[in-house]
């Protein structure tokens, strides 16, 4: 009886030392609340609508036992694509507002980035191409844009580019190029076009990603001496 009573005091302790933490983060409330709110009204859609097994498609892993190495480096370049995101926008924050024009180098670029990223993973430009059917044209228009995107950021950013290491950041976005350019050529056998449209995306990614991790410890290190 005597165990009952002193652990009520150590759990009321321990939920109020959690509560604490909670409120000193602000951001981990909604972000535990929406995604509570999401996952709640997702299930009763499914309730209501009986697809239970659309749940688990979302929540799913592909994986399949005869060929188990499928999908492994394109598993790759969708970390490499987050890694380099989170890169730009972490470092960011830790720089001083005095190096504003860098802070706001990085959070373009983060967003360039994302933007190619949800195409890349969520298949968006293939699901275009499913709703209007003339996939080369999609892919056409949609790789167009995209290097209207990337021409843009470079004008934009190209004072503060020019003063960073930026071979690694031209060859990422060249190879980017030429791997949309392969999607759309009619290359036969299958390993080449691969090789040839995602092995250099790869390449352009670990580029990308060695960039601006480079750029990011290297400015960091300097507003640490300068304080």
């Amino acid at each position: 009886m005597s165990e009952k009573f002193t652990a009520f005091p150590l759990f009321k302790s321990w939920l109020k030392q959690g509560k604490q933490q909670f409120q000193s983060i602000p951001v981990l409330i909604w972000s535990n609340a929406l995604t509570i709110v999401f996952l709640s009204l997702l299930s009763i859609y499914a309730k209501i609508k009986s697809k239970g097994s659309g749940i688990e498609n979302l929540f799913s892993d592909p994986f399949y036992f005869n060929i188990f190495y499928e999908g492994w480096l394109t598993s790759l370049s969708e970390i490499l694509w987050c890694t380099a995101i989170a890169i730009c926008l972490f470092a960011s924050f830790l720089l001083s507002k005095s190096n504003r024009p860098f802070q706001v180098f990085l959070w373009g670029s983060a967003l360039v980035m994302l933007l190619l990223f949800f195409d890349d993973r969520f298949r968006l430009t293939l699901l275009l191409c499913a709703f209007f059917g003339a996939c080369k044209v999609v892919k056409l228009s949609v790789y167009s844009i995209y290097g209207l995107v990337i021409i843009s950021y470079a004008l934009v950013f190209g004072r503060t580019i020019r003063q960073t290491p930026y071979l690694p950041l031209l060859l990422a976005f060249f190879l980017f190029g030429f791997s949309s350019a392969i999607d759309i050529a009619p290359i036969g056998g299958r390993g080449i076009r691969a090789m040839l449209e995602d092995g250099t995306k790869l390449i352009g990614l670990i580029n990308l990603t060695i960039y601006f991790w480079w750029i990011c410890q290297q400015e960091i290190q300097k507003n640490i001496v300068q304080k």
